[in-house]
């Protein structure tokens, strides 16, 4: 990395709007920048953070101060990271960010407080930088005023330079309660946008200009994408526009069959807004909530509208080798039964967050006579194999209850679902209103992608603590909860989407297998602790000493660590250097997705789409770091 040079801050104040009339969030966010950075210019920042920000203030950053994702919390925390960091960084050009949808504005902050929102970009050395604060009024002990008689004179003395603070005009302090900064893009290096379409001034047709890009990223890729499916198509669609050559691995015969091959009622239990695809909105003509199959035929034509580089029927051989010296890999690749060796630089794991189908080893599984099956082979029920059945679902979380309900409204004869621990529950519509806040319909993703990045998780998922609490006690999913206890389910009383950020399980999102089972259809078996002890010819045997009769046995009991999977490639060497995959570290970033993995060259893009619409963008700048020097790969 380039040995850190002396700070140049710009001397000029944060960018004011050429307007007569500013209105008074920008006024007051406009001060704050300008105090902000003002204090990072003269290093003084760490004895500014008690002015600039709230007590119980954060600041997350994303390859500003550092090449990683960091959220610190608190005074201390943020007045370290930042007195630490600055020395090798230069602020400057900061300014408001016009774009629509994000000038400054009153906006709710948390469940109970409501403040001031906006945007704001900058430059450095090396990169284009963007941001987002969001300010909390403070009273002040001076003079205890709310009042804001006159503001528009004083307004006209702010800008006139006669009054030194925003909170003397209006008898408040605005602080900080979150600050997010981000590296956007690398300096001659942004990313490429459309092309025209015209091809060596007419005279080249388009499909030999893509035969011919084709082949040399074949031939060379910069980077190998290991799967398919949405995590590894958006990183290969962002890398296209970064101009890194990338070549995707699909190990399956066509792009979506990953979806295909689960049960057919399957749908995606977010809206459309939340799932789109990078670059790529769904029509205004598409449903709300996406059928498995649609979500696979819309991964087809993703990979040929965004001209992606894939080798299908292809899968990584063991042992993939990095080489210190070359900083390359050198792997082997079987492409439908050919054998290929490349030697690419960066290898992205887009296989998912999990590993294989897990089944608990259980003494007499080949003496039961019936069926058994993980939930992932469950091949739904509107056929005849499941006609006249005893059921018998381990596991209450997402897909226990999806198949529940398939099977119930199928009329299977018995089905019951057994439930060890308790199980966070929540109706689509509560689970819609979040996600129709932060996603709504007509606004850009990239726009609700950067608000939603802008807050730590930990802010938003107490956030979402409290807003559930509170619509609880509005009613929302009053009656579905009171059916599931009254049914004997072990309910556990907290917000859904937090479990899936920080555990990827105990929680189903219900549309409408509560139902299923307030009307009997579906029968509940909820023992703390209860576990299969033991398969007999036609019985299902539990650690509590009680049985179930049973035909068909469905294991709903997830799936091995993704790391123990990628062992028998990589070697346990290589992926114990890498470390785990997914979960919250201390400050609440994401482990080791899309960021260092612990490995040179290896990377995990896990999650769900708008994980990978965000993280593609950090992970490929950091490749583009590497690759110009601002980065040492080997310590990443």
């Amino acid at each position: 990395m380039p040995a850190p040079t002396k700070p140049r801050v710009s001397s000029k104040p944060a960018h004011i709007p050429k307007s007569s009339s500013l209105s008074q969030p920008a006024l007051i966010v406009t001060k704050w920048l300008t105090a902000f950075r003002d204090s990072l210019s003269t290093a003084s920042i760490s004895n500014d953070v008690e002015s600039l920000f709230h007590s119980n203030g954060w600041f997350r950053d994303s390859l500003i101060f550092t090449w990683d994702s960091r959220s610190l919390h608190g005074h201390a925390a943020i007045s370290s990271y930042l007195s630490d960091c600055w020395k090798c960084k230069e602020i400057s050009n900061v300014r408001l960010d016009e774009q629509a949808g994000l000038e400054p504005a009153y906006v709710p902050v948390t469940a109970s407080e409501s403040g001031i929102q906006a945007a704001f970009k900058f430059d450095t050395p090396i990169g284009n930088g963007r941001g987002l604060v969001t300010l909390l009024p403070v009273p002040t002990t001076e003079n205890g005023t709310n009042g804001h008689a006159g503001h528009e004179a004083d307004n006209a003395m702010a800008l006139s330079g006669q009054t030194d603070s925003v909170s003397e005009l209006y008898g408040k302090e605005w602080k900080a309660f979150t600050v997010y900064t981000m590296l956007d893009s690398l300096k001659g290096h942004e990313e490429s946008g459309p092309e025209t379409g015209v091809y060596g001034g007419h005279t080249l047709a388009w499909k030999d200009v893509r035969q011919d890009r084709r082949k040399m990223v074949e031939e060379n890729p910069h980077v190998l994408v290991v799967g398919g499916g949405q995590c590894g198509l958006m990183v290969a669609a962002r890398f296209k526009q970064m101009g890194i050559p990338t070549l995707v691995l699909e190990k399956n015969d066509r792009i979506g069959d990953q979806w295909r091959s689960r049960y057919p009622t399957l749908t995606l239990h977010t809206t459309r807004s939340q799932h789109a695809m990078l670059y790529q909105p769904y029509p205004s003509t598409w449903p709300i909530y996406t059928p498995r199959d649609k979500v696979a035929e819309w991964l087809e034509i993703y990979s040929v509208a965004q001209d992606l580089v894939i080798w299908t029927r292809s899968q990584l051989l063991p042992t993939p080798k990095y080489d210190p010296l070359t900083k390359r890999w050198e792997v082997t690749i079987n492409r439908a039964g050919t054998f290929v060796n490349l030697r690419p630089v960066h290898v992205v794991l887009a296989t998912g967050t999990l590993g294989g189908p897990y089944i608990p080893p259980t003494p007499g599984l080949d003496l039961f006579t019936g069926t058994i099956l993980h939930s992932s082979a469950f091949p739904g029920a509107s056929g005849k194999a499941f006609d006249n059945k005893r059921v018998v679902v381990i596991g209450s979380g997402n897909s226990a209850a999806d198949i529940c309900q398939d099977l119930a409204m199928h009329g299977t004869r018995e089905i019951t679902m057994v439930q060890r621990s308790p199980t966070v529950v929540a109706s689509a519509e509560m689970v819609a209103r979040f996600l129709n806040h932060v996603w709504p319909d007509g606004v850009p993703t990239e726009l609700c992608d950067f608000k939603a990045e802008g807050c730590p998780l930990k802010v938003t998922h107490q956030m979402l603590e409290d807003l559930t609490h509170m619509w609880w006690a509005e009613g929302l999913d009053r009656e579905l909860l009171e059916t599931l206890r009254d049914k004997g389910f072990m309910v556990n009383m907290r917000a859904l989407i937090p479990m899936v950020t920080q555990r990827l399980g105990g929680y189903w999102l219900d549309v409408g297998c509560a139902a299923m089972v307030a009307c009997g259809k579906v029968k509940v078996k909820a023992v703390p602790g209860i576990e299969v002890a033991k398969l007999s010819e036609n019985t299902v045997h539990f650690t509590d000493g009680s049985s179930l009769e049973a035909d068909v046995v469905v294991f709903a009991t997830g799936y091995e660590n993704m790391r123990d999977v990628l062992k028998k490639t990589f070697g346990e060497e290589t992926i114990e250097k890498a470390g785990p995959v997914w979960g919250l570290d201390e400050e609440g970033e994401v482990r080791n997705c899309y960021r260092p993995s612990g490995h040179p060259g290896l990377w995990y893009a896990p999650g769900d789409f708008s994980t990978a619409r965000v993280g593609s963008k950090q992970l490929g700048i950091l490749i583009q770091a590497i690759q110009l020097g601002y980065l040492d790969q080997i310590s990443v």
